[in-house]
């Protein structure tokens, strides 16, 4: 589209895509930070399982690709994925900013809501193992693999199996993490320094592969830890994931849907006239990006219609003992009439 005031700001000489690339962007990023979490950038985390004594996990997809795209978790439940009954039991877990270093379950849980507390960290962030160090301790905290320890797969077990923990730092300094169970060799894994994420790695003799993880990516962290056997707790989180980066002018603008495309299009307009060598031209966009700002929240309120789920509840009356004061669906109604967890 020909617009005269903005000539002087697309029609650069050369082939370039400046700076309709970095206005994209800058729209895409002033899209996904509005109040309130858009549905259509919902996306489902990895699972990942507990294990023996283990807080943190960093998160790795089948094809061996590390997450790299979280923004914030959302919500999520986690499922005793072993357990024979149908439908399986579930509790739920509460997402939130940070949480603490711990070494071990020091507190009983039992079985209220939420279960489990987590957040996220750079992958660089979390705990790793130290291969060949037993339960020694010093820099790390105990439960590392050593020279023939058995990596037993905690799907179908009956408990959840005393393995040690499943991510390591190798000599090299790259970050590992556990993705085919098995017997461990008679030396370390070992990636070459400074390897691609996604690169395998096996001890000599080894039946177990480890794989490189980005060490920007994303992992979770736990609270209470689990302990050495139980319950296998499977973790299905859903999170906002981050601004796609426009590159080329030919990337699309998933996952925005179509229906927002005409708020991109006038966001991108209004950002236009910020660029603008003309003084006068440049002074429009205070009140164009008002109006495309304003626009944008509009379109945001359409999905307020629905009844919103997410509220604080009193975690305990005054003169009530229990916790599980939890008001939903299937309790609707508050003590005394709602029955305890």
């Amino acid at each position: 589209m020909s617009f005269p005031d903005l000539e002087p700001v697309l029609n650069v000489g050369g082939n370039s895509g400046q700076p309709a690339l970095t206005i994209a962007n800058d729209v895409m990023n002033a899209i996904f930070s509005t109040e309130f979490p858009w549905k259509w950038a919902e996306f489902q985390i990895p699972q990942f399982y507990t294990n023996s004594y283990q807080q943190d996990y960093a998160i790795i997809y089948p094809n061996g690709s590390s997450l790299t795209n979280l923004a914030w978790l959302e919500r999520g439940i986690v499922v005793d994925i072993n357990n024979t009954a149908e439908p399986k039991p579930f509790r739920q877990v509460e997402t939130g900013r940070q949480l603490p270093q711990a070494t071990g379950s020091i507190f009983n849980t039992g079985t209220g809501s939420p279960l489990f507390l987590v957040n996220f960290f750079p992958n660089y962030m979390l705990y790793y193992g130290t291969w060949g160090a037993a339960q020694t301790g010093n820099t790390t905290f105990g439960n590392n693999p050593v020279a023939g320890s058995v990596y037993t797969n905690p799907l179908g077990a009956i408990s959840m199996p005393s393995n040690p923990v499943t991510q390591i730092e190798d000599a090299n300094g790259n970050l590992l993490v556990l993705t085919t169970y098995g017997t461990e060799g008679s030396t370390a894994p070992l990636a070459a320094s400074n390897a691609t994420p996604g690169t395998t790695a096996s001890g000599s003799g080894a039946t177990t592969v480890w794989t490189v993880v980005d060490p920007v990516g994303q992992g979770m962290r736990i609270l209470p830890v689990p302990s050495q056997t139980g319950v296998v707790w499977q973790f299905n989180l859903v999170g906002q994931q981050q601004p796609p980066r426009f590159t080329t002018l030919n990337t699309t603008l998933a996952p925005l849907p179509d229906y927002q495309e005409p708020n991109f299009r006038q966001m991108f307009i209004a950002q236009c006239y910020r660029y603008s060598p003309e003084a006068k031209v440049r002074a429009k966009f205070k009140d164009e990006w008002t109006l495309a700002m304003q626009a944008l929240i509009n379109s945001r309120s359409k999905e307020d219609r629905e009844l919103e789920e997410n509220v604080f509840v009193p975690d305990r009356g005054i003169m009530s003992r229990s916790r599980n004061r939890w008001v939903g669906p299937q309790y609707p109604f508050n003590y005394p009439y709602q029955t305890s967890f």
